[in-house]
């Protein structure tokens, strides 16, 4: 199974929502912020953010001072939250799926099985706020100067 390029694009979102939202999160953040740091088509973000609130992963608000702001903390939001509201179930295979009749004696089900449930892992071990993190640590840092 491929993560789709609406996951990927919907990881990015959330991780600048959270990066805007880390001082104040109760600060509803514009998607035109979002799309334009993030180089996201708007109308895109918009059809994401609209499955992610449905999901019950950010909230909304309309108006001139609308925007979204996270349902739960960004660490409570795991990668695996977000691919299973866009994607669906993680499924590498047929087999991992339920559909096959042949699972009990197909030895490359056994692959595809343990493939799944490390993907699984991985994605649900890894947080939103883990990944704004990891992005934070990245960043080149200015050089202080003192006088």
């Amino acid at each position: 199974m491929n993560v789709s390029a609406k996951s990927k694009y919907a990881v990015r979102a959330l991780v600048e929502l959270a990066e805007r939202s880390e001082a104040r999160p109760d600060r509803l953040v514009r998607l035109t912020d979002v799309a334009s740091a993030r180089g996201i088509p708007l109308q895109f973000l918009e059809q994401l953010f609209a499955s992610l609130r449905r999901a019950g992963i950010v909230h909304s608000r309309r108006g001139a001072c609308g925007g979204f702001l996270f349902a739960r903390p960004p660490a409570q939001v795991t990668v695996l939250d977000v691919v299973e509201v866009l994607d669906g179930l993680v499924s590498p295979a047929v087999c991992t799926q339920g559909e096959c009749e042949r699972i009990e004696e197909c030895g490359p089900a056994a692959v595809w099985l343990e493939a799944k449930e490390a993907l699984e892992r991985v994605l649900r071990e890894t947080t939103i706020a883990d990944l704004a993190e990891r992005e934070r640590s990245r960043m080149p840092h200015e050089a202080m100067y003192y006088i």
